[in-house]
């Protein structure tokens, strides 16, 4: 186990990471900030979050981050991921309300294939969770356990952000749209800096 000092620190690290919005923010605002959505986002994203600090504790995200063809395929193919969810939103073309239902179109594995496929996410177990634990304390123990607080840390966020959402009921009824075009923009702005 990290030091609590460790524990700590990397959590205030990595709050500015969690309050930018992000896919996972538009993913839940998109569908009328629906606790079952909101539900299976940080389930998914969460399981994202913890599947890079594995990938990094083992040594395989230095691989992608490392070579330039990989490194660009997982881009490309989380841009393209995104460009589907934005366009699926907009073609949706009904109204959210703040009952929605369970057949709802976000998954679980929906919010962890954005979150798996966003190379600056497994970034952050490359560059910052280092910065918190001695190399020789660098094991996937310790990295799943700053994992886990970036994950709390994330689940707090959406469900306090949809809990605000879903007050603003007129505005949660046109984040639809508005989550569609953001993804849109999200994967085209990817694909723009894939080099």
């Amino acid at each position: 186990m990290p030091p609590l000092a460790a524990i700590i620190g990397f959590g205030f690290a990595i709050l500015p990471v969690v309050l930018t919005p992000g896919a996972s923010f538009t993913l839940v605002a998109a569908h009328g900030a629906a606790p079952v959505v909101v539900r299976r986002v940080v389930l998914g994203t969460a399981l994202g979050i913890l599947s890079h600090a594995a990938l990094a504790a083992l040594g395989l995200s230095v691989i992608v981050m490392e070579s330039a063809q990989l490194y660009r395929l997982v881009q490309v193919a989380g841009a393209l991921c995104l460009i589907g969810l934005g366009v699926a939103s907009l073609l949706r073309g009904r109204r959210v309300t703040t009952a929605a239902r369970s057949e709802e179109p976000v998954r679980v594995h929906t919010a962890f294939l954005m979150n798996l496929l966003n190379p600056k996410a497994a970034a952050v177990y490359l560059t910052l969770a280092p910065q918190f634990l001695a190399s020789n304390a660098f094991t996937a123990a310790n990295v799943l356990v700053l994992a886990l607080v970036h994950a709390v840390l994330m689940a707090c966020w959406l469900t306090t952000c949809a809990t605000v959402l879903r007050s603003l009921r007129a505005f949660a009824l046109h984040m639809a749209r508005i989550g569609g075009v953001v993804l849109i923009a999200f994967g085209l702005t990817t694909l723009l800096r894939v080099r």
